[in-house]
């Protein structure tokens, strides 16, 4: 009665349920939404070996009241602070319970790989990325946020090094709190210091 207090202001529907539906309904819509952006990323590189524009697809299909438009934008995964956790929480909750949750098995699957092919792309179009300058934008798991948790940013940054790219960051907003987890990577001061003579 409490919490339904605090939320009443707000006109939002309230949900009065048992405490394990409750915690299902968070791991579920987390892992709902980190299913549908793994989806539109298969989408994209089905597209792009077809000569498809994704966005013009995602498009189409967001225009489905069934589907809608959010997050379907294709990219190079998902991050953050929930979606990586309730994903994995969801699948070991099930397994612990004797289910194999196969779906959730190849939704993490994907994200991983997406980030793989993202490196594998840059290679194709400049071929060894020994010395190249190599350009972030957005450290930020998702846009006008300084939340860098789980960031694919971090990974990429950490993977373009490994390939020995010099990688240059720009985030208007998450450069403070990404202090520190970009190993060598140089902070651009803007977006095009961070992209003046970059590689990529």
């Amino acid at each position: 009665d409490r919490v339904a207090a605090l939320y009443e202001p707000l006109g939002a529907p309230i949900v009065r349920t048992d405490v394990a539906s409750s915690e299902m309904i968070k791991l579920a819509s987390n892992a709902f939404l980190a299913t549908k952006i793994s989806f539109i990323n298969e989408i994209a590189n089905v597209s792009e070996e077809l000569g498809a524009d994704v966005n013009e697809v995602a498009r189409g299909m967001g225009l489905d009241e069934r589907i809608g438009d959010k997050f379907l934008r294709a990219g190079i995964g998902y991050g953050g602070s929930c979606f990586p956790k309730d994903v994995s929480a969801l699948k070991q909750l099930a397994g612990n319970s004797g289910y194999a949750f196969q779906l959730l098995t190849a939704v993490i699957e994907v994200n991983e790989l997406q980030k793989r092919r993202t490196i594998g792309k840059l290679q194709k179009h400049v071929g060894s990325l020994v010395g190249k300058e190599i350009a972030l934008l957005g450290v930020a798991f998702k846009p006008h946020t300084d939340d860098v948790r789980e960031a694919t940013s971090l990974v990429l940054a950490a993977r373009l090094e490994g390939e020995g790219a010099t990688v240059r960051v720009y985030d208007p907003v998450a450069l403070a709190n990404a202090d520190g987890m970009l190993g060598g990577a140089h902070v651009a001061g803007s977006a095009p210091e961070a992209l003046d003579g970059a590689d990529a």
